[in-house]
């Protein structure tokens, strides 16, 4: 093979292990602290973060009140190891306030709308039929399914209406949205679900092109021959 084409090939090829050596930044994390371990077969743990609550599962082994750096990809949470590795966690709940029951930070949300379902439930042992009211509330990057809002369904809410809102899962076998009322009380509501709105993954930044490799140098030309 021709000793100048040879070259070119290998120039060829450390530039674009340069290029993608270059492109590859380190991962930012967030210091945040295992504050609940629940008993379970996926190992549940409750991690507050700079940002919010996270309810998480299905990862690594974790002590209560140990501290860990961590990052967020997509409903799911990596938490880093000592050696570098990261532990991927799924995230099952957000709240973007604390766990302590007493806060009373809130957050802006809007009422989307609502759907009707029929539940099936027991008194003295005689199965009974009730109307519950399914919100769908749009809070900050989170939507959110709840029912059953305050003392015999006392909060009603209307298509667009705006609410102050406040979220607490310290309980992971009662989660609770919490909507303020003008009188400066709560609603109490169930919290049934979570999910990211349609199109809040496709409203991310994309990420940067990767600059082309420059041409490799032309050959010199020979000499002409006497």
């Amino acid at each position: 093979m021709n000793l100048l084409k040879i070259s070119r090939t290998a120039l060829f090829i450390f530039l674009m292990a340069a290029i993608a050596a270059a492109d590859k930044t380190p991962p930012t994390y967030q210091k945040g602290t295992i504050t609940k371990k629940y008993s379970g077969p996926q190992e549940p743990y409750d991690l507050q973060g700079a940002d919010g609550l996270y309810f998480i599962n299905n990862c690594g082994d974790f002590q209560i009140g140990q501290s860990v750096d961590y990052r967020t990809e997509y409903m799911k949470i990596y938490i880093r190891q000592e050696g570098g590795k990261e532990h991927k966690c799924r995230i099952g709940l957000v709240s973007p306030v604390s766990a302590d029951k007493t806060s009373s930070t809130y957050q802006q949300g809007t009422i989307m709308g609502y759907e009707t379902r029929l539940d099936t439930w027991g008194v003295n042992s005689k199965s009974d039929y009730r109307r519950a009211k399914v919100y769908e509330l749009k809070g900050t990057g989170m939507l959110y399914k709840i029912d059953y809002c305050g003392a015999f369904q006392a909060g009603d809410f209307a298509a667009g209406q705006s609410v102050d809102y406040r979220v607490d899962v310290s309980d992971k076998d009662d989660k609770r949205l919490f909507i303020r009322r003008d009188n400066g009380k709560e609603y109490s509501c169930q919290l049934e679900g979570t999910r990211i709105p349609d199109g809040a993954l496709a409203a991310a930044p994309a990420p940067a092109a990767t600059p082309a490799a420059p041409a490799p140098p032309a050959p010199a030309a020979s000499p002409a021959k006497p």
